[in-house]
């Protein structure tokens, strides 16, 4: 009587622990999906406050100009403009890389967590497999 208890319950055992698996893996999914989500709103919103500044400064470059009087004043707001676009385009860019790097880093640590999580569910799993393959072979 005691032998039928362990047979039927160390199958059950490994599908209880196999069922895990899954859940796991899709509970990781959502919550990963759910922060690549805030990840690009976040960056889509730093993108639209740039180039809102950029189109600002660009829209105010004919009035600059119109107030020169000499070539070298329309030298000195062209070089002014394009020196403070490159300077904001290499900012908006290290920004975004910035960005970029912290979202894959905190991946990674996410996915270092759940590979073990999963590692241990699928320990129990296999432990829950061989205490039925032994249960089996000694009915």
């Amino acid at each position: 009587m005691k032998q039928k208890t362990t047979t039927s319950s160390a199958p059950q055992a490994a599908i209880d622990a196999a069922g895990e698996l899954p859940r796991t893996a899709m509970d990781f999914a959502g919550r990963y999906s759910a922060d690549a989500i805030k990840t690009l709103s976040s960056c889509q919103g730093k993108y639209a406050a740039f180039m809102k500044q950029r189109l600002s400064e660009d829209f105010a470059m004919p009035q600059r100009l119109s107030g020169c009087k000499t070539p070298m004043e329309i030298m000195d707001v062209w070089a002014d403009f394009y020196s403070t676009a490159m300077n904001n385009y290499m900012d908006h860019a290290r920004n975004m890389a910035e960005t970029g790097t912290e979202a894959v880093e905190e991946f990674v640590r996410e996915v270092e967590v759940e590979a073990e999580e999963m590692a241990e569910t699928t320990s129990k799993v296999l432990k829950a497999a061989n205490a039925n393959d032994d249960d089996t072979k000694a009915a």
